[in-house]
């Protein structure tokens, strides 16, 4: 006689076996997530400085690039005191709107100028004051005033970079677990 169904000792064996697979490769899918991540917080903070620049470019002011060191906190506006003390802007012009940014990586992702600050360390190191860290400045005529590196990562995890090049004012994503740390655009 045919049997038409599975017994439930066979569907929770089945499902055991499931449970233990998706157990066992949680691990290596949590890595390529925060991989991934990292990925998206370089491309995030390159687009943001594509954009300053073009702003200062065209408004003919410098903008700056700030951040709290090991958070994931950004901020972007004009390199003013005014746009960085806490005052307020609403008697501007709506006309001259500058262009003022603030935003967080995705999370657990960390800002900070050292690569080693991820390297081996299970715990992420303590933030830094608010806005404390300037890392980039483009000037008015879309050159930054200083050469910068920044890294992004999360604890554990391997750190990517973007160096930006004060004479030009180009950036280039850098690796720096690889040779010379350049990767194309």
């Amino acid at each position: 006689m045919r049997r038409h169904g599975y017994t439930l000792l066979e569907l929770v064996l089945v499902l055991a076996v499931i449970v233990i697979v998706a157990t066992l490769s949680m691990p290596a899918i949590d890595a390529l997530l925060a991989s991934n991540k990292v990925s998206a917080a370089r491309d995030m903070v390159r687009t943001q400085w594509a954009e300053m620049r073009a702003r200062a470019l065209e408004e003919g002011r410098p903008y700056r690039f700030a951040v709290t060191e090991n958070t994931g906190k950004f901020r972007v506006a004009p390199d003013d005191d005014a746009y960085w003390g806490g005052a307020s802007h609403q008697d501007q012009d709506p006309e001259d709107t500058p262009l003022i940014i603030e935003g967080e990586l995705p999370e657990g992702v960390l800002f900070t100028t050292s690569e080693a600050a991820f390297a081996g360390t299970e715990l992420a190191p303590a933030p830094g004051p608010e806005w404390g860290l300037t890392i980039a400045v483009y000037l008015a005529d879309g050159i930054a005033r200083d050469d910068a590196e920044v890294y992004f990562g999360k604890a554990g995890q391997r750190a990517l970079g973007l160096r930006l090049r004060g004479l030009t004012g180009a950036v280039t994503a850098i690796e720096p677990s690889k040779n010379n740390g350049e990767v194309p655009p």
